[in-house]
């Protein structure tokens, strides 16, 4: 996510913090306490704390993911990343790895 895009999409994520953010939202829907970026936030401190900055980064990404879904318009296109996947933002596509070609599918989800 571009910083400067805050709010405008798409939301581009990579798949495993899409994932974390996901399933820390169903937590929080089935009872759990929130906000889920809240939640994201505490687990990078925690990590943090305990020296872990793999782990500190991971959990932060997930949380400015979760603060961007919260910021942007409802029905805000998110694109997610596969694995070595990275997304150009002046040309508004999604690149495979190792080739210079956006993806073929149009189901990004």
């Amino acid at each position: 996510m571009a910083d400067d895009d805050l709010g405008e999409g798409p939301v581009v994520v990579k798949r495993e913090v899409y994932d974390a953010g996901m399933k820390l939202e169903a937590e929080v829907d089935g009872g759990a306490s929130g906000p889920a970026f809240s939640n994201a936030e505490e687990k990078a401190n925690a990590c943090r704390a305990a020296g872990d900055t793999a782990g500190a980064a991971f959990w932060y990404e997930t949380f400015r993911f979760l603060m961007t879904r919260e910021c942007v318009a409802a029905g805000t296109e998110t694109l997610i990343l596969e694995e070595g996947e990275t997304y150009d933002y002046d040309e508004e596509k999604v690149i495979r790895p190792g080739t210079n070609q956006p993806r073929s599918d149009k189901d990004y989800r």
